[in-house]
């Protein structure tokens, strides 16, 4: 949960065709000896050695394709930030209605989500950030009432590139993934007991694990499906 990421926007990009379609990958060079292949934000990302040159990067690819392309068509984009667009809010799609008053306020009639500024963006960006911050601070003041010897904890969101939460034990403290208001409420309680178990395990040890498992027997399941739906 604590990998950290670089922005695509910054790495080199080039096209490669796998399967039947051809597709752009990104690659950033790293004083590293292994070559490392992810899915982020629905494309490939290459993290190399920096000796190694392109043919052998594209092998790679081209080696583990089934398995990149199932990964990116499990993708799905979160949001389309226009008049008519759509945004996720936890799993549920809703149609994105503008009704410009210039007050920077969202209302749900329904599946529609009524946006009453033109920054449509940031209006909704705002909405979503409150109604995850919202069902963060219930579900973690439940969760320390009854399965956790703590108090309190602070909680801060961020949008994060390659990470669904991060715990900072010493300082009483976990960020969130603002990406997590588009994703199904069993999944984000999976990132919060797995964020609120490093207070008793910091690292990620079998016993960090076993935590989790007693407050949450079907973890893995959960895990694997938030790696599918992919930040």
């Amino acid at each position: 949960m604590d990998q950290k990421g670089v922005s695509i926007q910054r790495m080199e990009e080039r096209k490669i065709k796998i399967g039947n379609r051809i597709t752009s990958y990104f690659i950033q060079y790293k004083k590293i000896k292994n070559c490392y292949l992810k899915v982020e934000q629905g494309q490939i990302v290459v993290h190399a050695p920096q000796m190694m040159n392109i043919d052998q990067i594209e092998a790679l690819i081209i080696q583990n394709q089934d398995k990149l392309l199932k990964r990116m068509d499990q993708y799905f984009c979160k949001a389309d930030y226009v008049d008519q667009g759509y945004v996720y809010l936890f799993n549920q799609k809703y149609r994105i209605l503008l009704k410009d008053v210039g007050i920077k306020k969202c209302a749900i009639h329904g599946l529609d989500l009524y946006v009453y500024h033109r920054d449509i963006e940031k209006t909704v960006t705002l909405f979503l950030k409150e109604q995850l911050m919202d069902y963060l601070v219930r579900k973690i003041q439940a969760y320390l009432l009854n399965d956790f010897p703590l108090n309190k904890v602070d909680i801060t969101l961020r949008k994060m590139k390659s990470r669904w939460g991060a715990c900072f034990y010493k300082k009483n403290k976990i960020c969130f993934n603002s990406v997590l208001v588009h994703v199904d409420k069993k999944l984000i309680d999976y990132v919060i007991v797995h964020e609120l178990c490093h207070f008793i395990e910091p690292n990620h040890s079998k016993e960090f694990y076993l935590e989790i498992e007693k407050r949450m027997p079907d973890y893995k399941q959960r895990e694997k499906r938030l790696a599918e739906v992919g930040i």
